[in-house]
Parts: structure tokens; C-alpha cells; sequence
């Protein structure tokens, strides 16, 4: 038996319609990241205000920034976890959420494990000029799966793989088979085996979802199993105003039918095969999919954040900046989990080390956690710092509780009164990379008013 102990979204502050992706668009729009951000600055959003104590973290993702590297272990380090940690990356389809969830809760019922942090991230964009044709959309889902008595219930999480795959890359090319044999074939057979096999009490379920690119040639069949789709059928709401999220939207999905719908949730995960994930749930008040967002207004926006605009022009040249893995990983603590030093003797606090205090000259001090909100200090407007949204506003931050730090600001791709900072203003502190074409991650804190 295994549980849902707490989960986290990380919604992009930015969302664009299909209306402005097409002159043939619909109703559709789509969550996108800013510049300096990626799975990872999504992935540790969604993971910085989770509280259990973790032992095991499984990330992920189709739309990888690292090679020969796990992510899982990389983010382990981010939030402090400790060392030696269960860390793995799952990454084939778009159900890899999923997937996760499958292996976590066998990890648990195995007795291996307490608390596992699943991560899903994706970052993904179409081919130019594609958009309104295929799915995509980015965001992050952090979820606890725990042994101890959570948010929901799983009571069941199995996995029934297809050798057909209908779509999938080959040599960096797509490759499709013919619809008309390949989602019989494939998905239809799958589904069709799925419910044979598992034989569900479908008045027992309060609501079902069917993630698949083809999910409606499938509803004959969930009507046959014995399904009443028109009470039943739970329908995309998360699509609706995310886009397909990939790896995430499977756990996405979970997430608005536990805080919508009490009772029985079932969801069906395709992707070269099925993975059945059901869960009992009480429901709750709490809503993760109404962020603020801004809406993106000119395709020339969305081309300038997509391509990081004039840096992947002809000519362009990724710059490293200067960086050191060993001063890295010296301060870590400092740079990545924001601790500082408090003066023993005055309790004044610092952000940089000090080797003695400027207000009392005692050299004694503690570490202390910094608060990630503060006051604005002073703001200075740069156009010479690289940024496809020029200038790069760089802002000193006096923090609730003491300690003062200079950042850039972030998600400012439309001055307005919303978001322009001026003395006085309270601000918060997000994770994101520093720069856009560094060769190395370079990954910091920046700024967005609250």
C-alpha cells in the first residue's frame, strides 16, 4: 500500500494561444519558459517547499539539458538531500511520470524505501511553423509517494508495455506508421488488454482519464468494459490551459482529479504501452492550475524565447563565463540554498563571507538560513549584459531578517506596472540560470516582484 503524501506545480510564467502561434488557430494555448528557464529551474521550484525527509528521487523528463548525466542526482544536490541517495532518470516516452510512479510505489511495497520524490519535467517546443500540430507545453510536478497515510491513496500502479509504438525518432528523425494499422495495432490492442485483464469494477470508479494522443478511438472500448462515459469520462482540463506537459501531464492529470473529484480516480497512460494508475482520494479546496500568467501577444515573442533570440543567429558563439567547480561546490551552500552568516556577537547577518564583521569586527559566526523575500535596496538598468531582453535589470535586495544580495530580474519580457521594480518594492527570489549561453549550467537566484 502506498500513498500520495504531498505533491508540487511549477507553472512557467508565460502562456501563448494558438490564435497567436497560427492564423488557423483555435482555442488552445500553452505554457512556456522564459529564457532562463529549463527542467531543472522548474524541477527544483516544484521540489524547494516539499517537506518530507527524502530517500529516494526518481526525475523525468523526454526534453533532457544533460547528457551522460543523471538529473535526478543533480537536483539531489540542489535541495540538500543526502548523499549516496537512490537516484535514477526515466526517460523513453511521455508516460516516464507515470513510469515513476509504477517503480516508487514496488519500491515501497518492498519495504526499500520510505518517502520517494518523483520529479517530472518537460521543456519541449515543435518545429517552427508546427506548433498548432503537435502537443507540447512545459511545467514540473514534484510528488511524494510514502507508506505513511497521505493526500490519496494508489491502489493500484501496473504497467502493460506494446512493442508497437506509433510515432517515435529514429536516426533525429521522426518516424510514423500508418494510422490506420499502427493505433489498432498498437494502441487499441494495448487498451483492449488493459481492461481485459485488470477487471475493473467500473461502477466503483468515480471518474476515468485516458491520457493518449488517441484517446477517443478508444472510448468504444471503455464503453464495452462497461464504462458510462458521460458521467464518467473526465476530460483534459489541464490541457486546456497548459498544453500537453509530456513526462508531467500523466501526474498533472492526477493531481486536478484528486483536488476536483472525491472517490475513485483512474487514469490510463499511453505511450508504447499503457500504464494504470488508480487512486482513492477525498478531494480538496486546493487548486495548482490557476497561476498568474502572462499571455504572450506576437509570434516574434515566442520565436525570441524559443531560439534565445539573437544568440542563436548566424554567428552566434556560446561564452563561458568565468566559473570554478571547486569554489562551486565550496559555497554551494551559500549560492544554491541561500545560507549566510550571522554575527555572534551583534547579529548582523551577510550573505557573502565575512572575515570580520563591519559593525562589531568580531570574526565569530553562525550559518543561518536567508529568507528567499525581501525589500528592494537599489535597482540599475544594463544593456551591455548579454539578454535577449534588453536591459537586464540588476536589483539589491535587503532580505526579511537580514542579509542583503544582488540579482538580476527575471520573467520582464513586458515592462508594465505590474512587474517594473523600484525602491521600496517588495520582491521574491526564484531559481533560474544566470545566462543563456554559458557553456556550463550556471545556475542562481533572480528576482520577480510580488
Amino acid at each position: 500500500m502506498s500513498f500520495i503524501k504531498e505533491y508540487r506545480v511549477s507553472l512557467p510564467h508565460f502562456r501563448i494561444s494558438d490564435k497567436v502561434l497560427s492564423p488557423r488557430g483555435r482555442k488552445g494555448q500553452y505554457a512556456i519558459c522564459y529564457t532562463d528557464e529549463d527542467i531543472i529551474t522548474l524541477a527544483f521550484q516544484a521540489c524547494e517547499k516539499i517537506k518530507s525527509d527524502i530517500d529516494a528521487i526518481l526525475f523525468a523528463t523526454t526534453s533532457p539539458v544533460f547528457k551522460d548525466r543523471y538529473h535526478s542526482s543533480y537536483l539531489a544536490d540542489l535541495l540538500g538531500l543526502k548523499e549516496g541517495i537512490l537516484a535514477l532518470d526515466l526517460g523513453a516516452t511521455s508516460r516516464a511520470g507515470t513510469d515513476a510512479i509504477v517503480l516508487a510505489d514496488r519500491l515501497l511495497k518492498s519495504g526499500s524505501n520510505e518517502n520517494i520524490l518523483i520529479v517530472a519535467a518537460e521543456v519541449y517546443y515543435p518545429a517552427i511553423g508546427n506548433e498548432t500540430r503537435t502537443a507540447f507545453g512545459h511545467g514540473a510536478v514534484a510528488m511524494v509517494l510514502s507508506n505513511n497515510e497521505g493526500i490519496a491513496e494508489i491502489t493500484k500502479a501496473k504497467t502493460y508495455s506494446s512493442a508497437m509504438s506509433e510515432e517515435f525518432i529514429y536516426k533525429g528523425e521522426k518516424t510514423q506508421y500508418d494510422s490506420r494499422f499502427a493505433r489498432t495495432k498498437g494502441f487499441k490492442n494495448n487498451l483492449a488488454m488493459v481492461l481485459k485483464s485488470e477487471e475493473l469494477n467500473c461502477k466503483s470508479i468515480n471518474k476515468i482519464y485516458l491520457n493518449s494522443p488517441y484517446a477517443k478511438i478508444g472510448f468504444g472500448q471503455l464503453k464495452k468494459a462497461g464504462f458510462e462515459l458521460e458521467s464518467q469520462l473526465g476530460t483534459d482540463e489541464v490541457g486546456k490551459i497548459l498544453g500537453h506537459t509530456g513526462s508531467a501531464h500523466g501526474l498533472m492529470t492526477l493531481i486536478n482529479s484528486i483536488e476536483k473529484n472525491k472517490g475513485t480516480s483512474l487514469l490510463l497512460d499511453y505511450h508504447n504501452g499503457t500504464n494504470l494508475i488508480e487512486v482513492e482520494s477525498k478531494g480538496s479546496d486546493q487548486s495548482s492550475f490557476s497561476s498568474k500568467a502572462s499571455e504572450i501577444t506576437h509570434y516574434q515573442d515566442y520565436l525570441t524565447l524559443r531560439k534565445k533570440g539573437k544568440f542563436t543567429a548566424r554567428g552566434y558563439k556560446s561564452v563561458e563565463t568565468f566559473s570554478s567547480e571547486m569554489i562551486s561546490e565550496r559555497d554551494k551552500e551559500m549560492l544554491f540554498r541561500l545560507t549566510g552568516n550571522k554575527c555572534q556577537s551583534c547579529g548582523t547577518i551577510y550573505f557573502m563571507k565575512a572575515s570580520r564583521c563591519n559593525a562589531c569586527k568580531s570574526d565569530q559566526f553562525l550559518q543561518v538560513q536567508l529568507s528567499k523575500s525581501g525589500t528592494v535596496y537599489s535597482v540599475t538598468s544594463e544593456y551591455y549584459f548579454p539578454n535577449s531582453f534588453a536591459p537586464t535589470n540588476m536589483v539589491v535586495i535587503d532580505l526579511v531578517e537580514g542579509g542583503r544580495v544582488t540579482v538580476q530580474q527575471t520573467d520582464d519580457m513586458y515592462p508594465s506596472e505590474s512587474n517594473v521594480i523600484r525602491i521600496g518594492d517588495k520582491v521574491q527570489l526564484v531559481f533560474r540560470k544566470m545566462m543563456e549561453n554559458d557553456k556550463k549550467p550556471n545556475y542562481f537566484w533572480k528576482c520577480i516582484k510580488q
